[in-house]
């Protein structure tokens, strides 16, 4: 029961940074201003970090349907995988929504981690 509670508020989690992540790529300023983001591509941001969310949404299920050691290992991996790859994108998210991203990546960060797998 505890571990499909927590299931579900990571499973929450991510469905509201997706919305969030997703809603932002629509947010951005001019193509023509150039943008300075450290080497990363903001006119597909969302795709450098989707293929990272499938693969921690499929890991979640795995986890939640059968607990098992391994399973949730791969949970905690995908997770963390995801979380890099949301900060990978950290400098496309425009300014007004940044402090909120960095707040919902560090409490996500810290729900993985707190995930005990033995």
């Amino acid at each position: 029961m505890k571990t499909q509670k927590h299931m579900t508020r990571s499973n929450t989690l991510l469905i509201t940074l997706l919305i969030t992540c997703i809603g932002l790529t629509s947010c951005g300023g001019s193509d023509d201003d150039g943008g300075d983001f450290n080497n990363t591509d903001c006119n597909n941001w969302s795709e450098q970090y989707l293929a990272q969310a499938n693969a921690y949404s499929t890991a979640s299920n795995a986890y939640a349907t059968n607990p098992t050691l391994a399973n949730c290992q791969n949970y905690k991996t995908a997770g963390l995988n995801f979380i890099e790859a949301l900060e990978d994108v950290i400098d496309c998210v425009p300014n007004a929504n940044k402090q909120g991203f960095l707040d919902d990546i560090d409490q996500y960060k810290e729900q993985i981690n707190a995930t005990d797998c033995n």
